[in-house]
């Protein structure tokens, strides 16, 4: 992680799966170039992950700010940010509304703040360990879509939440104001960088709620829940030139006061 102590001159918030990181976790050949060249130019990096746990490859990259689990959870400079973990009472609420039955076989995933204390079901201790669980900061069911369109309904009266529906077999729980969203607003606020100077990348539904945060918002891949973003690209493998063209013009407002670019302007497919 680098240390950061004077206001930046952009923010750029980065998805990881489907937009860093390809189908295989293969990372495009360019992007690290391309992510110190952001960070030599004096932008903020940002990680907003939906992951867990944040891999150990990425630890030479010039990262500012990493979020977990969406933005339940933040580290800046090495030094923890915040935390929303879910409620005890909830997160008991939420496995108690899938029927036992069904977590015998269906997923069921518990992401705590200490990445070592996540609980993973169906498992034959998941019954005994999911109620040791402690600072969980998102519940994972992985079931049919007919049963998670069910579980959505019980899970949407459970107070201080909200639900993230990343595919059709997968339902997630978080607490209110920790998804990337959020994040991306408080962090934005927090260094004081104006939204001309954010630029947002994901590709998926859980990322859509970065849009209204962003100046431009670069779309990877075809995702329905990223339409309106300014700027597309075919997969992570085009993203480093995207970002190069999009560092370009920034900066050369800069210089020569162009007014601001957009992603229109770049034209990019």
């Amino acid at each position: 992680m680098t240390p950061t102590d004077v206001a930046p001159g952009a923010l750029l918030a980065l998805d990881l799966d489907g937009t860093l990181l390809g189908p295989q976790g293969e990372v495009p050949p360019d992007l690290s170039g391309e992510l110190h060249a952001w960070a030599g130019a004096g932008a903020h990096l940002a990680l907003l992950t939906a992951r867990g746990r944040v891999p150990p490859e990425l630890r030479d990259w010039p990262l500012h700010t990493v979020t977990r689990c969406y933005g339940a959870w933040a580290e800046q400079a090495g030094q923890p940010l915040w935390s929303w973990p879910l409620p005890d009472a909830t997160v008991g609420a939420a496995i108690e509304a899938i029927r036992l039955s069904d977590r015998r076989v269906g997923k069921t995933l518990l992401v705590t703040a200490d990445p070592g204390g996540i609980v993973r079901g169906p498992h034959p201790a998941f019954e005994t360990s999911w109620p040791q669980a402690r600072e969980v900061l998102k519940v994972v069911r992985g079931d049919t879509p007919a049963r998670l369109d069910a579980l959505a309904q019980d899970w949407s009266v459970l107070g201080g939440t909200e639900l993230i529906r990343e595919r059709d077999t997968r339902l997630v729980l978080i607490h209110r104001g920790a998804g990337k969203g959020a994040a991306l607003r408080d962090l934005t606020t927090r260094l004081g960088v104006p939204r001309a100077r954010v630029v947002a990348a994901g590709d998926g539904p859980a990322d859509a709620a970065m849009l209204p945060h962003a100046g431009t918002f670069i779309r990877v891949g075809t995702p329905p829940a990223l339409s309106g973003a300014s700027v597309g690209v075919a997969g992570p493998h085009d993203l480093p030139d995207a970002l190069a063209r999009l560092r370009a013009a920034l900066w050369a407002h800069d210089r020569h006061g162009d007014p601001r670019p957009t992603g229109h302007d770049l034209r990019l497919p």
